[in-house]
């Protein structure tokens, strides 16, 4: 809904740096811009009132990588639904995969992509495709979809070949655009779960790390020769961290993101077949979940992602072969980390990662709560109980390892300008 005040009271603020962080205030918001931020209990009227009863109040996050589906494959998700899911997430921005049918690969979708968003509560940034259908060496008219509104480029979870990359790398570079890679050698990608030790029993073909780590080292050469920098998408090991972090050490211009899955699950939750848990890239060791986390407190990782890729039930109630890889996460992205990680990564640190760096690698303006900044916050109830289920979902997809689970942590409500929503999950 839309409201030309709102006034959000008894919150504490979060905002590392701010002069009031950690306070407890009283946030005035007229005609989408904030008027007044008062430690006092602002008793005055408004069309919307919300009282934070003591949660926090936070610049919305950024998701810098999710799938919505739309057009083509409306079934699984679509602008409408992937918004709300991402607004009663605590996201007020999302950058969409080109994963569309079509493609999202002219000006023309993603033009519709915007025009269709506008009216919804999050930004929704489309990321055009990079490759004509996500598969060839032939690049797409990037130009013109970045004068259309695209902010980057990917080919979504298809690997680049090293002579289409090189190409997608030199006209990027010339144009000063984002280019996203899902780091997998095919030909050592072909399998469904982690070779490892804990997934070798379970007959179902395996994928190493190498299948990354390889094809990252390829990649970084070609960036270095066409002076153009590069972003990984979900890594998923150590070595992976290792090398990214020996890149930016030695001034690669290169930037990196990695799934909240990733951070809190390893391999061993595939040996009871669950489809959820078939992600791309896959699940991996304990040792390299724990070198993930190292990688987000230490900057080397640059944003974490919800990675919500939204399947119907006919792609995920299959043989874990046959199932498609993927899964759904904004509405559960705050509530893991309030139960599960909050201890492995500080608020602070968490915050640059969700709100901060997502936006400055694609060039977006950062929300800051200050007087006369448009108003783009959510509210962050980290003792709120609820049950993600059918009643809760605003997705169009459950492929979630979640569901029908407890949580702790919920958005409480949702504001960016004059558009506000309230949510009791």
């Amino acid at each position: 809904m839309q409201a030309n005040s709102i006034i959000i009271s008894n919150g504490r603020l979060f905002e590392p740096g701010h002069p009031l962080h950690k306070q407890v205030v009283s946030i005035s918001i007229e005609k989408g811009l904030i008027t007044s931020i008062d430690t006092k209990l602002n008793n005055s009227s408004a069309e919307v009132v919300i009282d934070a009863n003591g949660s926090e109040i936070r610049a919305g996050m950024f998701d810098l990588r999710c799938q919505l589906k739309d057009p083509g494959l409306e079934h699984q998700e679509d602008l409408t639904s992937g918004t709300m899911a991402a607004t009663a997430g605590g996201f007020t921005g999302i950058a969409v995969q080109p994963t569309t049918n079509p493609k999202a690969q002219t000006k023309s979708i993603i033009e519709y992509i915007i025009k269709r968003s506008d009216s919804f509560l999050p930004m929704v940034v489309p990321i055009g495709a990079a490759t004509l259908d996500l598969a060839s060496d032939e690049i797409t008219e990037m130009y013109d979809m970045k004068q259309a509104g695209a902010k980057g480029f990917s080919n979504g979870d298809e690997s680049y070949n090293s002579g289409g990359l090189m190409r997608v790398l030199m006209y990027a570079s010339s144009i000063d655009t984002f280019v996203m890679s899902h780091a997998q050698d095919k030909y050592l990608a072909d399998g469904e779960v982690n070779e490892s030790e804990t997934t070798i029993h379970t007959g179902l073909k395996q994928q190493p790390s190498l299948a990354e780590t390889t094809q990252i080292h390829k990649e970084l050469e070609i960036a270095k020769y066409a002076k153009c920098g590069i972003h990984f998408s979900h890594i998923s090991c150590a070595e992976s961290v290792n090398i990214i972090r020996r890149a930016k050490e030695d001034g690669i211009k290169v930037s990196c993101d990695v799934s909240i899955w990733h951070l809190i699950y390893t391999d061993d939750k595939v040996l009871d077949f669950d489809s959820n848990f078939k992600m791309t890239p896959p699940l991996r060791t304990e040792t390299d979940r724990q070198a993930l986390i190292a990688g987000v407190n230490d900057g080397t990782i640059d944003a974490v992602v919800s990675d919500h890729n939204p399947h119907n039930i006919e792609n995920k109630l299959v043989e874990f072969d046959y199932a498609s890889f993927g899964v759904t996460g904004f509405q559960t992205f705050y509530p893991i980390y309030n139960q599960l990680l909050i201890k492995d990564i500080d608020p602070e640190t968490w915050y640059e990662r969700t709100v901060v760096a997502p936006r400055a690698l694609l060039g977006i303006e950062i929300p800051h709560l200050t007087v006369g900044s448009i108003a783009d916050l959510w509210v962050a109830d980290s003792n709120k109980e609820w049950v993600f289920n059918k009643k809760s979902n605003y997705s169009k997809s459950k492929n979630n390892p979640f569901w029908n689970h407890n949580m702790k942590g919920a958005c409480a409500a949702t504001v960016r300008g004059q558009k506000v929503e309230i949510f009791n999950a």
